[in-house]
């Protein structure tokens, strides 16, 4: 999958035994919660670990995203922010 113009949040998470009772938890939680809008995003996902990238369209929607997201809470959590004209997902993970 391509998808050109715009700025893109990289989100890398990894499930643990530890955490995914809190992960599942916050999860649930985060898909309770009303969202006023849809986000596009595209990923891959492995056994205990995943990587997910949403479009944005300005700094403080990447911000929303990257600290309201099931994610966030887990010790392996990290994100990037990609401002390029284009990227390419692939299934490998980083």
């Amino acid at each position: 999958m391509t998808k050109s113009s715009g700025m893109f949040v990289k989100i890398n998470y990894k499930i643990n035994g530890d955490n995914r009772f809190q992960g599942e938890h916050k999860a649930k939680m985060y898909k309770d919660t009303a969202v006023s809008k849809y986000v596009l995003c595209g990923g891959s996902y492995f056994r205990n670990r995943g990587t997910i990238i949403f479009h944005a369209n300005n700094f403080k929607e990447a911000e929303e995203i990257i600290n309201n997201n099931p994610f966030v809470f887990y010790e392996d959590y990290s994100f990037e922010i990609l401002s390029k004209n284009s990227i390419s997902l692939g299934n490998k993970y980083h």
